[in-house]
């Protein structure tokens, strides 16, 4: 095969699996099974065509670790008695797929994703829109397609039924997923320079996130803005930084006034601006389950109680909280792998951080850590995809600057 062809192969099956994260829904053959999805057969596919090129392979040790986190899962899950539960091992299998896609993706990240990225963007505010003002009955057909949830049943509606804020949900099913989501772009998107064009791209990103009412990540939206005002002070843009704040707090207005049909409910996000989302329902209902879980872990610190999701679906528990969730199912070990998947990359390009062209991956890292607080990004599997496709792409841009760096001297 043709190294042209093999590029374009490996092209092909990334633009795929990205679709798949955005738009395509899960497929579920048996109650007894984990959903599938059209990624569990692609990245199969680009390991079959990275073999012949085995010896262009950089086992980088973030690859590493990933590696030796799926072999650790294997000690939960054998001292809690679970090596029988074949939803268990559906675990490590996933980590086994964040490091094939980051194969896959290393391969691929020699082409140019900008266009599809935007096409996707365009695609994905359309379905949202239609979504949001349930455009001829559009919401029945997107539970038709991704699957009905509470989420869905109380679209726009209070726990009594009665009309209240619209919280977008999107192809995620989820606001605060939906939101991670358009977080992903408006990184993506960040502009690296005083355009009018690139400032339309990222604020629109923006103003779908704040459609979704998400608080969390309100907080990601935050650390957006911050490292957008310092690249544009270091390029000497600094008459224009009054606009980034100006246009922040303009689309910020619209998204809550389209969530509240005009002011006419209490935005979830405006319960984190006025410090009453600290009383919430919400964040009471997470505090016990995160003190239940806490209680668990001190029982078994250092290597948890395994994946054990039935323990969650049984007891109506949600984890909400990433660091908790792995430290209760890996213990402290697995807690230090997970904090390792999410840092190690950071601080590879932090190391040259000044002279890195896309500072974006840095950035989406700070999302992670910081919507991992109150969400399972990591887990939420077209969030992890995602993430994987930034740290490949990342890399890439890395093994070019050190490259570029060896010629020069």
């Amino acid at each position: 095969m043709s190294p042209g062809l093999r590029n374009k192969l490996f092209y092909t099956l990334a633009i795929l699996v990205l679709m798949d994260a955005f738009v395509f829904p899960d497929v579920r053959i048996s109650s007894r099974l984990p959903a599938f999805q059209l990624t569990d057969f692609l990245w199969p596919l680009g390991i079959l065509l990275i073999l012949p090129n085995l010896k262009k392979v950089r086992i980088n040790f973030w690859l590493l670790w990933l590696g030796l986190f799926s072999i650790y899962l294997v000690i939960p899950i054998a001292l809690n008695g679970r090596l029988g539960e074949v939803n268990d091992w559906f675990e490590i299998y996933k980590t086994l797929k964040l490091g094939g896609l980051f194969l896959l993706f290393s391969f691929a990240s020699t082409q140019n994703f900008t266009g599809f990225i935007r096409a996707s963007f365009i695609g994905l505010v359309v379905i949202n829109l239609l979504h949001f003002f349930d455009v001829l009955n559009f919401n029945h057909w997107m539970q038709e397609v991704y699957g009905s949830s509470i989420h869905w049943e109380f679209f726009g509606k209070d726990s009594e039924g009665n009309p209240a804020v619209k919280r977008m949900l999107g192809t995620l099913g989820n606001p605060n997923s939906n939101a991670l989501l358009f977080l992903f772009f408006a990184v993506f998107f960040n502009p690296q320079e005083n355009s009018w064009k690139a400032k339309a791209w990222f604020f629109s990103a923006l103003l779908m996130v704040f459609m979704c009412q998400s608080r969390t990540s309100l907080l990601g939206c935050f650390a957006i803005i911050i490292y957008l005002l310092i690249v544009q002070y270091k390029q000497g843009n600094r008459n224009h930084l009054w606009q980034i704040p100006l246009l922040t707090a303009v689309f910020y207005c619209i998204g809550l006034m389209l969530s509240t049909s005009f002011f006419r409910y209490t935005g979830y996000s405006d319960s984190l601006l006025n410090g009453s989302a600290m009383h919430s329902h919400s964040l009471r209902s997470r505090w016990e389950t995160w003190g239940i879980l806490w209680e668990m872990i001190q029982e078994k610190t250092w290597f948890g109680y395994g994946p054990y999701k039935s323990f969650f679906t049984e007891n109506h528990l949600y984890a909400e909280n990433e660091y908790l969730l792995m430290w209760w199912r890996y213990g402290l070990f697995g807690i230090i792998f997970y904090l390792g998947i999410l840092l190690i990359p950071l601080r590879l390009l932090l190391r040259n951080f000044a002279e890195l062209k896309h500072q974006r991956y840095v950035v989406f890292s700070a999302v992670m850590l910081l919507a991992a607080l109150t969400n399972n990004p990591l887990t939420e599997r077209s969030i992890g995809m995602l993430f994987v496709f930034l740290v490949a792409l990342a890399y890439h841009e890395w093994n070019l600057h050190e490259k570029t760096a060896l010629d020069r001297q």
